[in-house]
């Protein structure tokens, strides 16, 4: 069972020395309860919704760890971008989170939950005998490896179906992806993996990230902790 207890801490920065060499800020959303979510921001510390998020769950008993791997790198924000962050620092942080023996889960949305499947990949190589890196919640992914053509089978990054960590993805119900849904669970699940998609309704994609969203999304982004929440549920039967 999930245990959220409500005792929280004010958000404080952690800085991890990388495998590369790098060191890296994370800003930390401190709980005392059993579950421990890493979200890989990408957003030069500028995520407005996702730091209240971040606080949110932390007042329900989930700590929250966000490092900004781009920033890290000194990289744009860009699709190419996120394939030069090294597989191994993203493990290192893992690793950091799993000796606090915690569950943890690891979420990210649109292009950056390439991440989330590469570091859930090199963790299993790199890690095989630690089992607390429990699932991944996928917030509207965008995996394509080139623009979709209709009629022809989406290609996807490298990173699709190579985890092993139960997956939850939510699309949302506005968008063209939708109807790539079911292909994209297909891949992601490829290999028996527990898999879990849902989606949104009447939710565009990114909505937590765009200055005018309609009244729905817009409820929904103040809630977003709690479909976070819902998420780790879901992602926690699958792997019964």
């Amino acid at each position: 069972m999930l245990f959220f207890i409500n005792t929280v801490n004010a958000k404080t920065l952690k800085y991890i020395e990388l495998p590369s060499g790098e060191e890296t800020e994370i800003r930390v959303f401190p709980a005392k309860g059993e579950v421990l979510l890493i979200g890989f921001a990408c957003d030069a510390g500028k995520s407005k919704h996702e730091e209240a998020t971040a606080q949110s769950l932390a007042e329900d008993g989930i700590e929250v760890w966000m490092p900004d791997m781009l920033s890290t790198y000194m990289l744009p924000k860009s699709r190419s971008s996120y394939q030069e962050i090294p597989s191994e620092d993203l493990a290192h942080i893992l690793y950091e989170a799993i000796t606090s023996n915690k569950g943890v889960y690891i979420v990210g949305s649109g292009p950056e939950t390439q991440l989330l499947l590469r570091v859930a990949a090199q963790w299993k190589e790199q890690y095989p005998e630690y089992q607390n890196l429990k699932g991944a919640v996928l917030l509207f992914p965008r995996l394509n490896a080139e623009e979709p053509v209709p009629g022809v089978e989406p290609k996807y990054v490298d990173s699709v179906g190579t985890t092993t960590i139960p997956l939850m993805v939510l699309e949302g119900g506005r968008t063209a992806n939708r109807w790539g849904l079911n292909h994209l669970t297909q891949k992601l699940g490829a290999g028996g993996r527990q898999m879990v998609s849902k989606v949104v309704p009447d939710m565009g994609g990114y909505f937590f990230k765009r200055a005018d969203p309609n009244r729905t999304e817009d409820v929904v982004t103040s809630q977003l902790s709690g479909l976070i929440k819902v998420s780790l549920f879901y992602l926690q039967e699958a792997s019964k």
